[in-house]
């Protein structure tokens, strides 16, 4: 026959206990006299190893070894445990609190700290229509056969409210815990011109080349209305001479015919 291997605790620590007894709301917990009505009830214990009466005994006993424990990770938050309570023990809300101190002490998972990354950058926990091959937009096609907009009325229609939830993040300094930092923003560069002027230079900004052209047409039309001022004062000039009248100054003319003396 095979030995038992007895369940023996070496070392207690209140630390845990401490720790979850300063909420008001948790110190029920020492009411539990594990009746297992949580296990039973619970529907991640079905397919998972997750034991919600072991969990509560560990806190009431002190054991740290509950924080790096992957029990309080499979959790669903789904509240039925406590509903079933016969001591109504909030045990989803004693385990949430443990996940709070598991990631203080950095036990925090993998999949969970990829889970925040998402949420600081979508606002979503889930990001819609994601997958490992690719984008799928069959969730917007039918919203679409609904006759609603492509993209819900969340987080993604409005990039304030994202810009919100990382100021929360970076107030809170859940951004260092979990390391995320946002991603640097590329500066805006200026569009380049349709139709480039042919003697524009390399190396000048394009706005430059068009500013340039448009001083050289400015002044190409300056000089065209100063020639044409020109013309004008030279035409009523000559307007204003061939109208006066001669002057006695002006030599006779001569007869053609010639006149002859008389006797």
């Amino acid at each position: 026959m095979e030995k038992i291997q007895p369940n023996i605790i070496h070392s207690i620590s209140n630390t845990i206990t401490e720790e979850i007894m300063k909420e008001e709301a948790l110190k029920v917990v020492r009411a539990c006299f594990q009746c297992g009505t949580c296990t039973g009830s619970c529907p991640s214990g079905r397919r998972t190893a997750i034991r919600t009466r072991q969990i509560i005994r560990r806190i009431v006993l002190g054991l740290d070894e509950v924080l790096s424990s992957d029990d309080i990770w499979l959790c669903s938050t789904c509240y039925t445990c406590y509903e079933r309570c016969p001591r109504s023990i909030p045990v989803t809300d004693v385990i949430i609190k443990l996940r709070n101190l598991a990631s203080q002490r950095g036990f925090m998972k993998p999949p969970h700290i990829a889970v925040t990354h998402v949420l600081a950058e979508t606002g979503h926990g889930v990001p819609l229509g994601t997958q490992k091959g690719g984008t799928d937009n069959n969730w917007s096609l039918l919203r679409a056969s609904y006759g609603l907009s492509n993209i819900p009325p969340t987080t993604l229609n409005h990039p304030e409210a994202i810009a919100d939830i990382q100021t929360l993040m970076h107030a809170t300094h859940f951004d260092e815990l979990v390391g995320w930092t946002p991603k640097p923003k590329t500066p805006a560069t200026p569009p380049p011109l349709k139709n480039p002027p042919e003697d524009s230079s390399p190396g000048k900004h394009p706005l430059e080349k068009k500013s340039t052209t448009k001083t050289a047409s400015k002044k190409k039309s300056t000089k065209k209305t100063a020639s044409k001022k020109k013309s004008s004062k030279k035409s009523t000039s000559e307007k204003t001479s061939s109208n006066l009248p001669a002057t006695t100054d002006d030599p006779p003319k001569k007869n053609r015919r010639g006149s002859k003396k008389k006797n």
